[in-house]
């Protein structure tokens, strides 16, 4: 019998064994298909601009993260395999087969699996594309009909990307196997690793370990530097706080219950905490990255919500006016002008026409940031009366800008900022209080670009003597869709030389990207929560083969079965909560920070992605439980 037929022959009777591994990997190809599919397919093709270029470039980056995710996700996946199949490997090299033929039977029978997995996760990508580029492409809002259809370009690029990453981790199983020893295989799975004491060293290591995690979390709340690397230094920190939680926290409050009596001799918690206290020790690096991928997993929509609400200010500050005239020109921006050819071609809906003061900046932080546009009271009042925005007077009201305190109005272009927040701004020299800072309701849209200080009346009239005045005209037109003509006639009879004319209906459209980001992003968190599931279920399936001989051990001795199956309920319980806490604890401080940066509020995207976990978790924790209490009875089963 040759080397194939022998490997064809395992996979065929061993694929029961390994479904659990099969099914991941079936699952990581349809979810890479998909996105492959998108990004060559028909549909995204007919966009065009701003929305064409940012539409391919989320989708490249989401196709990088995928699979780097997917590279450590088979890494994982494949350990995990090769592990539970050492045994059978060590008593073939008992029956005479050297270790080199060994390996060659696990290459080609790996390569059978991700073969199989990988026509499988096509074929399944392919009939489910069109239900997933219907859902993107109606959560990102663009009028695209989604048609059927099948890239072989996608179909050739999910390929090599699968099989590249899965061919080098099964090439790494068979080197691991060609230099182990027989004795070793064979007792891989019998093998238990010594529970380290806890001394004065875990002790010390975890009161740094909470030290680190709490300045991370600390330094996250006070991220707004000015400088984007800042970012960084914070992720690294919280992550070598996790890992030490892990490490070294969570088996010194294990350690502090096993020595309360009235706790271990409970029931039968002296079972699942004897289990829980091995197993956390052994492989609190794989818990540690559970955490750190549900912390991701939870920014993920957070970012997801934050990129919706950038998109629909954007859209919000771009509807605002159909045409926006800035010039420094007085002559320029005459409004009887102005209305007089508009209404050539259209009807005006509403118009706004202020006058703004222009200073030169005392403490520029950035290039772009040399001047200060200055807006007085009234024209804001008025310009929120005009434009429909009346309601947000209620919260800016005229006490905001009494005396020596001012207003500052975000610039609409603004999507993140790293800019240290403000309590006081310099003004021609003298320090003025911010009441209410960075706020980004729609006034002059995107005609103006900067920043806007608001003023008092009577502070405005003081400075004008100190700058430059520009000249502001917005209108909004009945047919927008009709004004081509209108834009025609303006650029050519208005002849600007000192100023500029935006097209605000054009640009309407140009900022959907954003909504196609937050499609994509609300998958992926999706994605990524059942993956970091999957990571859990996979090392419990596997934890419950080790257990099995303990279990029957202790149903030898007369344990009963009840006490059995509480015992793995709990076992099994707590390596879905632990990760789900700390988890928890980080993504709270991640979305503070990603809401700090988007200038958003996440909190109730935080409760809600929590509770999206929750349940996934709940719905991996029963089959966990089942798929644990079968491993073990079906064992005795077969023993008794």
């Amino acid at each position: 019998m040759g080397v194939f037929e022998i490997a064809y022959n395992n996979f065929k009777s061993n694929l029961r064994i390994y479904t659990a591994f099969f099914i991941a990997m079936v699952f990581s190809v349809v979810v890479l298909t998909n996105f492959e599919l998108l990004q060559y397919g028909d549909a995204i093709k007919v966009l065009q601009g701003e929305n064409a270029k940012f539409t391919s470039a989320v989708l490249i980056s989401v196709i990088v993260i995928l699979s780097v995710f997917l590279f450590f996700f088979i890494w994982y996946a494949t350990n995990i395999f090769l592990k539970n199949r050492s045994k059978e490997i060590g008593i073939l090299s008992f029956m005479g087969l050297d270790l080199y033929t060994i390996g060659k039977i696990y290459f080609v029978e790996s390569i059978l699996i991700g073969i199989t997995s990988c026509i499988s996760g096509i074929i399944i990508g392919i009939i489910t594309s069109r239900f997933f580029q219907t859902i993107i492409i109606k959560l990102s809002g663009f009028n695209i009909k989604v048609v059927s259809g099948v890239s072989v370009k996608a179909i050739m690029s999910t390929i090599i990307i699968f099989m590249a990453i899965f061919t080098i981790m099964t090439i790494k199983g068979f080197i691991t196997i060609c230099r182990s020893s027989v004795i070793n295989l064979i007792n891989t799975s019998k093998k238990q690793e010594k529970i380290p004491k806890v001394g004065l060293g875990l002790y010390l290591l975890s009161v740094i370990s909470l030290l680190i995690l709490s300045y991370g979390y600390y330094k996250s709340l006070n991220i707004r530097t000015g400088n984007i690397f800042s970012v960084v230094p914070v992720i690294i920190i919280i992550i070598i706080g996790t890992y030490g939680l892990f490490k070294s926290v969570l088996p010194v409050i294990i350690n502090h219950i096993m020595k309360n009596k009235k706790i271990l001799f409970n029931g039968d918690n002296i079972i699942a905490i004897n289990n829980i206290n091995y197993r956390l020790n052994k492989n609190y690096k794989t818990y540690a990255i559970i955490s750190i991928i549900i912390t991701a997993t939870i920014s993920t929509l957070g970012a997801a919500v934050a990129f919706k609400k950038i998109q629909e200010n954007a859209q919000m500050q771009r509807n605002i006016y159909t045409v926006s005239i800035v010039s420094s020109d007085k002559n320029e921006i005459n409004k009887d002008d102005i209305e007089n050819i508009i209404k050539e071609t259209n009807k005006i809906k509403y118009e706004v026409n202020p006058k703004l003061l222009i200073l030169k900046n005392p403490n520029p932080e950035y290039i772009s940031d040399t001047e200060q546009v200055i807006m007085k009271y009234s024209d804001f009042e008025n310009i929120l009366k005009v434009n429909g925005n009346k309601k947000e007077l209620e919260k800016y009201n005229k006490n905001l800008v009494k005396d020596n305190n001012v207003i500052t109005l975000k610039s609409p272009q603004t999507i993140i900022s790293f800019a240290t927040k403000e309590s006081k701004v310099s003004i021609n020299g003298q320090d003025y209080n911010i009441t209410k800072g960075e706020v980004k309701i729609p006034v002059l849209g995107t005609g103006l670009s900067q920043s806007i200080i608001v003023v008092n009346d009577d502070m405005y009239y003081k400075l004008q003597d100190k700058g430059n005045i520009i000249y502001f005209y917005g209108a909004k037109v009945e047919s927008e869709n009709k004004s081509d003509k209108m834009f025609e006639n303006l650029q050519a009879k208005l002849n600007l030389q000192n100023g500029y004319i935006m097209n605000g209906y054009k640009a309407q459209t140009e900022s959907q990207w954003i909504k196609f980001a937050y499609a994509v992003l609300v998958f992926l968190f999706i994605v990524f929560a059942i993956v970091a599931g999957s990571i859990i279920y996979m090392k419990i399936y596997n934890d419950a083969y080790e257990d099995k001989e303990k279990y029957k051990t202790l149903i030898k001795i007369g344990t009963p079965e009840s006490e059995i199956n509480r015992a793995i309920l709990k076992e099994v319980s707590i390596f879905y909560i632990l990760p789900m806490i700390s988890a928890g604890v980080s993504s709270y401080f991640a979305l503070k920070l990603a809401g700090d940066l988007m200038m958003s509020n996440l909190f109730s995207i935080y409760i809600l992605s929590m509770i999206i976990c929750f349940l996934i978790f709940i719905i991996y924790g029963i089959l966990s439980v089942n798929k644990f209490k079968k491993i073990i009875y079906e064992n005795l089963n077969l023993n008794n």
